[in-house]
């Protein structure tokens, strides 16, 4: 499972009962019924209606077709642990365990997008009817329709195509100014600015955005040079805590509403983490209560390395999981860089693009083998601030699940003096 939220593009038109006619379909409701996938915005009814309308009379001949050409295309786009059932004459349930919100409706909509063009030559917007799940009764599906326009992940795309399906929240711009960038001076009296940018966590296999990233860049002002978090060691225990108290309050501004909170990866420091005051700086920050942060945020723990106990990461990945909605660990490079996560239960690995380095050739083979090494281990693995599209391809092909693109704007704007 990835990156929650109950993040949903509806049209704002009433509810509906959907009423199960077809045989069988009593199973899918009863796997539902065990899981929170409603709640978590990942069910979805798909109405091939279009078609049968415009069969007129061929369509008692023609369904058979239909009916098989979907079942191929859920066959291609969904996992084995996907829900999907016919429940109608024209009408399928759709519930994606791996993804959520408007993702999971994206690859409804691509799913039903492909059939329609099959059939009818045309995807005419308008014969996209989707609808999200929102109850269960019994035999009864209580269903509210969604936009098709609001969900722009949709349309088919080619293997390096980056889509963007979910939404930014909207922010108050002052607001973000007064917290990115922020300046602080270290115990050691040097002058370091943070700047936050936000990068886009993509599904590789669904070519849609899976949630928001984080991402803080630390900069020594004297020299303008950056500090990587594989050098945070220098640093004391408040200088990184105060680095993930700033990155707290800047997550706050992008959780998105109380009811439909936006997927976001956090990254922040073990060290912190593994304090009875850093794990409570994480469900008290204002803006971000508590609530929040266990539907919508996942951890991205950045300093686990050979160094760290593998008790004491258990033991923190466990209380910290309880807080939020999972955690991630970042990898080292290495010969082993899974060494220091054999044992824990994580919901997913990363990958810091600027720590692999070197030619083109070079990093897409340090992709290779880091991908190599961790494949299979978690839900999970991605790599985050590739530098070009040209580079998705290659982690598609790797075996990473997710991936988002460098933030150039940003970096640019980080190579310029300090002031």
């Amino acid at each position: 499972m990835f990156f929650t939220g109950r993040s949903c593009v509806f049209s704002g038109e009433p509810k509906s009962i959907e009423r199960i006619t077809a045989g069988g379909a009593a199973a899918a409701l009863e796997r539902l019924a065990g899981t929170d996938l409603v709640e978590r915005g990942c069910v979805t009814i798909i109405s091939v209606d279009a078609i049968r309308q415009r069969s007129g009379d061929r369509w008692p001949r023609k369904r058979d077709a239909v009916w098989a050409y979907v079942g191929k295309r859920f066959d291609e786009h969904l996992a084995y642990q996907d829900i999907r059932h016919r429940i109608g004459e024209t009408d399928f349930l759709v519930a994606v365990t791996s993804e959520e919100g408007v993702a999971a409706q994206a690859l409804s909509l691509k799913i039903l997008e492909e059939a329609l063009l099959f059939f009818l030559g045309v995807a005419d917007p308008a014969d996209m009817k989707i609808r999200a799940v929102s109850a269960i009764n019994g035999q009864e599906l209580a269903c509210t329709d969604i936009d098709p326009a609001g969900v722009t992940g949709h349309r088919p795309a080619p293997p390096v195509e980056l889509v963007i399906s979910a939404s930014r929240p909207t922010v108050d711009p002052v607001e973000e100014r007064r917290r990115n960038p922020i300046s602080f001076v270290t115990a050691s009296g040097q002058n370091l600015r943070i700047d936050y940018s936000l990068e886009e966590a993509v599904s590789l296999r669904h070519k849609v955005t899976a949630a928001l990233r984080i991402e803080p860049t630390v900069t020594h002002i004297a020299s303008g040079r950056s500090i990587p978090a594989r050098a945070f060691a220098k640093l004391s225990d408040d200088d990184i805590a105060f680095i993930d108290r700033a990155s707290l309050d800047y997550a706050a501004l992008f959780v998105g509403p109380e009811d439909r909170p936006q997927p976001l990866i956090l990254p922040l420091s073990f060290r912190t983490l593994s304090t009875r005051k850093g794990r409570q700086a994480l469900i008290s920050a204002e803006g971000l209560p508590p609530q929040r942060v266990k539907v919508g945020v996942m951890v991205e723990l950045i300093d686990v390395d050979r160094g760290t106990p593998e008790a004491r990461l258990l033991e923190v990945t466990g209380l910290v999981g309880q807080l939020c909605k999972g955690v991630l660990v970042r990898l080292q490079p290495g010969r082993d860089a899974v060494g220091p996560v054999k044992g824990a239960r994580l919901q997913g690995l990363t990958v810091a693009a600027v720590d692999l380095g070197g030619t083109d050739s070079q990093v897409a083979s340090h992709m290779l083998n880091l991908a190599s090494q961790a494949r299979g281990r978690t839900p999970v693995l991605m790599i985050h601030g590739l530098p070009s599209e040209g580079y998705l391809d290659v982690a598609q092909v790797a075996g990473f699940t997710h991936a988002s693109l460098r933030v150039t704007q940003q970096l640019q704007a980080l190579e310029q003096p300090a002031a």
